[in-house]
């Protein structure tokens, strides 16, 4: 009979579900008194842990979640937990719990020197990968393959983009790099001090000497989407190349929004253009 089956033996009258060992149990039904070994309850696990009776059919407390029994490492007989040697065939339980609690924290440890070794052949192997792809930066017609792929590393690459960015001596890798960072902008979830690192690289690649630097920082500088760049873009808005003051003013929307109307047509009037920028 399982605990939630429980009946008074005089009327019938159903019992509690939660008993504990030694509890003496009144009957709602009849009033009498009685005690587990009143109770045709076979094979009741006692948890060594609350107390609670546990039904045969429970491997852990129905109370606390504890362990009821340990299984016998030489004849599997099913022992209450906190058993000190096995009731059928007296093998040392204790010894073996703890042997076996040794072999676990081994596997463990193998495990997760196992892992620390697969994750640092990964991260070797992504930055290899990436330093090929910053490579393949230096052919145009490389770009498209070369940025989709540093793309999907996401943030991982900012850095390695950014020191590309501002001190890499071919112009083609430098734009790729701002290229490539306006797309981990735009696609990730960039955390602020991130996001504010590449804005600040990406505003220092304003001034190259490279149209196309210039005009694929203010492109990346849109997609980030950091107000601190209001004012480095304005500043933009009287480079020598209209392709990128035509860039610098479809940033300053991207950014500001409404306000970049104003914002555009007080630099034009210089009037004062950082007066209207709001925070």
């Amino acid at each position: 009979m399982q605990i939630k089956d429980l009946k008074c033996p005089n009327c019938a009258t159903p019992l509690p579900t939660r008993l504990f060992a030694n509890q003496l149990i009144e009957c709602r039904g009849c009033g009498s008194t009685l005690a587990l070994p009143d109770l045709d309850l076979e094979q009741a696990l006692v948890c060594a842990a609350c107390g609670i009776i546990n039904g045969s059919d429970q491997r852990y407390c129905v109370e606390c979640g504890q362990p009821l029994y340990s299984e016998c490492i030489l004849c599997h007989t099913k022992n209450q937990a906190g058993t000190a040697y096995c009731q059928r065939c007296g093998v040392n339980l204790t010894q073996n719990r703890l042997r076996r609690q040794m072999l676990m924290g081994d596997r463990q440890r193998v495990r997760e020197e196992r892992n620390q070794l697969f994750r640092e052949k990964m991260a070797r192997q992504q930055a290899e990968k990436l330093e090929r792809l910053l490579e393949d930066l230096d052919e145009p017609e490389n770009h498209a393959f070369a940025i989709y792929q540093i793309n999907q590393m996401g943030v991982e690459a900012v850095k390695a983009l950014i020191e590309t960015l501002l001190n890499d001596a071919d112009p083609d890798a430098r734009y790729g790099s701002a290229r490539a960072l306006g797309q981990i902008c735009q696609a990730h979830e960039v955390k602020g001090m991130i996001k504010a690192r590449s804005a600040k690289a990406l505003i220092q690649a304003l001034a190259d000497e490279e149209v196309t630097v210039r005009y694929w920082a203010a492109d990346a500088l849109g997609k980030c989407g950091s107000r601190t760049a209001i004012e480095p873009l304005v500043k933009l808005l009287a480079d020598k190349h209209e392709g990128v003051r035509q860039q610098a003013r479809e940033s300053l929307v991207e950014i500001a929004g409404d306000e970049a109307a104003e914002i555009i047509a007080a630099a034009d009037k210089s009037k004062g253009v950082f007066g209207w920028i709001k925070n």
